[in-house]
């Protein structure tokens, strides 16, 4: 008897695991008008290089004095307070992402953007932090 129902416990929880979510790699669009900015995946995401066939670029009105990219963050500083443009990749298993989004000037701002959904920035405070979530989706 006891063997019987150890065999439907455990064919019952073997029903009841689902199989883990496949990582997909989104691409996300950023664009800041700041002398810096940082971006902060708040969840277990992961900023990746381009996939195959894919390229990652960055384009800064007057240059860039630093960029320093991780799994988790992004930061970068730019020469002048200029525009910067760049592609972003993000390995997820989910299809929403949390992230901080932080920029140095009262008067600038900072957005990025998947397919799905934007996010902006443009609180006017000094060295602000901004929580947002933005819905993946493939472009």
């Amino acid at each position: 008897m006891k063997a019987l129902v150890f065999a439907a416990l455990t064919a019952l929880s073997a029903s009841v695991v689902a199989a883990p979510a496949e990582e997909t790699i989104y691409e996300l669009e950023f664009e800041t008008d700041s002398n810096w900015t940082s971006i902060e995946i708040r969840d277990d995401a992961a900023f990746v290089n381009a996939p195959a066939g894919e390229s990652m670029n960055v384009t800064a009105k007057d240059g860039l004095r630093s960029f320093t990219i991780s799994p988790k963050k992004i930061h970068l500083r730019s020469r002048t307070r200029g525009l910067v443009n760049m592609n972003l990749f993000v390995k997820s298993k989910n299809n929403v992402l949390g992230l901080t989004i932080c920029k140095g000037s009262p008067s600038s701002y900072t957005w990025i953007k998947s397919g799905q959904s934007k996010q902006k920035n443009d609180l006017k405070e000094k060295d602000h932090c901004e929580q947002a979530a933005l819905v993946l989706q493939l472009f």
